[in-house]
């Protein structure tokens, strides 16, 4: 989460421009829930079509998914082995409104979990199958 902090710094301080870039790739770094806020500053100033926050430990999505909502630029998310939990579904399933594509493989969801994001399923348009 420190390296988060100083990425953070460098793409969205005082000196930092706004970019849109095709690919937001930052698997496989131990990120926890504690960088969701930080990511979603780095989302709303490089505007990626793909975001890939494979194999770290990111929870508590609120942050990434307003921003996802709010900016509609990410068509592509893959959180493949994030241990993601029921807890999170709702966040997942709000950002199913803007999402071509979407990875949530090899985490926790659990029953409920899985409910919640059927029903995101049911009501987006946008998911490709």
């Amino acid at each position: 989460d420190d390296g988060m902090k100083i990425l953070h710094q460098c793409l969205c301080g005082d000196n930092a421009s706004k970019q849109e870039i095709t690919k937001f790739d930052i698997r496989n770094n131990n990120l926890t829930g504690a960088s969701s806020h930080l990511i979603g500053d780095i989302i709303r100033h490089l505007l990626p079509h793909a975001l890939v926050l494979d194999d770290n430990k990111i929870t508590n999505l609120k942050n990434i998914s307003t921003t996802v909502t709010a900016t509609c630029t990410v068509k592509v998310l893959h959180m493949n082995n994030n241990n993601i939990t029921s807890h999170d579904a709702v966040s997942i399933s709000d950002m199913m409104t803007c999402l071509e594509e979407l990875d949530i493989s090899n985490n926790k969801l659990g029953n409920h979990g899985a409910e919640l994001i059927s029903k995101g399923i049911m009501n987006t348009k946008t998911l490709r199958a």
